[in-house]
């Protein structure tokens, strides 16, 4: 089943534990003003030229002084443009930008509050952000605690409350609340109330609050009501930011990031379920899910078809028809009853449903004839000649077979005109 689980937060840089200079957002202009809506913080834009020598004095002293960076990685995305090259030529006008270096500071949607042009020194760089953060546009944007965190105040109240605040500005979390969670006394870190604020505040699983998380969960099967609750919330943030992070890969195509996904929603699986043995083959079909939705979504139809072929033809065309509703009679049984544990949020993002009795009854069927339709239907966007829609068809058809549907019809119908047969294509609509 192609279910939409999987980065969530992307850092502008890696963590260290040195003194570091300025960093840089790597990306693009549009990137750069994405990234600061969603920390909702200000951003310092550097417009320089490579011929400017106060520009060159300033990248040689400024931008890799440590307290410049303490200064200015808190409390600003930072970004460089060329003025003379690239995107920098039409910004430098779009900010009338005349002299270098010039310093430019906006709001996260790119509204110019603060101009400094020339470079005065490294103390002067520092007053100046202290300047133009206490301009009352920009006051917003920052979130109440920012320093102290920076400086290493670990206080688990402080923590807490500085969590709260930058989750309110729609900032990231996941170190504040991983420090949140070392600086806990052990007595209070598996209490229900723990786990609750941690479930709710929890936006990557690349960290140790996502382990923490599907290490102590509480089981779905508990008879503990209170429990239960808590295990079904804990699920559905699971699924929730899996899901974000993998979104994040297909909008980024960052492969890396996909096999993170994979591997921690594994983890998560296996946790959910501590008494359910996963065989290599029930690993490997979730992990080609991932991969197959995707290289759709990335467009990446080589990588897509090296996965797709084999298992709509060596997997799910050599099970046969009552193979299969056999088995459908037998997983109704199961599902009647797993169903019951499954909170209302995983429902909507898994297309099964206690009232939907023809999926349920069939549910075996209806998956099979959902992914060689998946497949075909990818093969009749993305392929390129008949012979990606030859093999394609006879998916379909399967998949009509097995649990028809207007859509699996319609992608029918689509292949065969694909290869030229339109008066069939026109038959099978009608």
């Amino acid at each position: 089943m192609f279910l939409n689980v999987g980065a969530l937060v992307r850092a502008t840089a890696a963590p260290t534990d040195e003194p570091t200079g300025v960093t840089f957002f790597k990306g693009s202009w549009k990137e750069a003003l994405a990234e600061a809506k969603r920390q909702n913080k200000p951003i310092f834009l550097d417009v320089f030229t490579s011929w400017c020598p106060p520009c060159k004095r300033m990248a040689k002293e400024a931008f890799p002084n440590a307290k410049v960076g303490a200064k200015f990685n808190v409390h600003f995305i930072n970004y460089q443009l060329d003025a003379e090259k690239g995107e920098g030529i039409a910004i430098a006008k779009q900010y009338a930008v005349a002299s270098y270096p010039t310093a430019l500071y906006l709001t996260p949607d790119g509204g110019l509050i603060h101009r400094s042009v020339g470079y005065g020194g490294v103390n002067a760089m520092i007053d100046q952000a202290d300047l133009v953060l206490a301009i009352p546009q920009l006051k917003i944007t920052l979130a109440k605690g920012d320093k102290d965190f920076a400086n290493g105040k670990r206080d688990p109240d402080f923590l807490k409350r500085y969590l709260k605040a930058r989750q309110a500005l729609h900032r990231p979390t996941a170190d504040v609340l991983d420090a949140y969670l070392d600086a806990l006394p052990e007595s209070e870190r598996t209490t229900p109330e723990t786990l609750s604020f941690v479930a709710d505040a929890l936006q990557s699983s690349d960290t140790k609050a996502f382990s923490y998380l599907i290490k102590n969960r509480p089981s779905l099967s508990t008879s503990d009501l209170t429990k239960q609750s808590l295990a079904r919330a804990i699920l559905a943030t699971t699924y929730r930011v899996l899901n974000n992070e993998f979104q994040q890969a297909c909008a980024t195509n960052d492969e890396a990031l996909l096999e993170k996904v994979i591997t921690n929603s594994e983890r998560n699986t296996a946790s959910a379920n501590p008494f359910l043995v996963r065989q290599d083959a029930q690993k490997q079909e979730a992990a080609n899910d991932y991969r197959l939705r995707f290289y759709r979504q990335t467009k990446n139809f080589v990588k897509y078809r090296a996965i797709a072929g084999p298992i709509a033809q060596n997997q799910l065309m050599s099970q046969s028809i009552d193979t299969l509703q056999r088995l459908d009679s037998i997983t109704a049984i199961r599902m009647k009853s797993a169903l019951v544990f499954l909170p209302d949020s995983l429902k909507k993002i898994i297309p099964i449903a206690p009232d939907n009795k023809p999926m349920t009854n069939r549910l075996i069927s209806w998956k099979v004839a959902y992914s060689l339709h998946e497949i075909a239907s990818t093969y009749l966007v993305m392929g390129a000649s008949p012979t990606d829609w030859n093999p394609a068809l006879t998916w379909a058809e399967r998949a009509i077979a097995l649990y028809r549907t207007p859509e699996y019809v319609t992608t029918y119908a689509d292949l065969l005109k694909k290869l030229g047969r339109t008066e069939d294509a026109l038959n099978v609509q009608k």
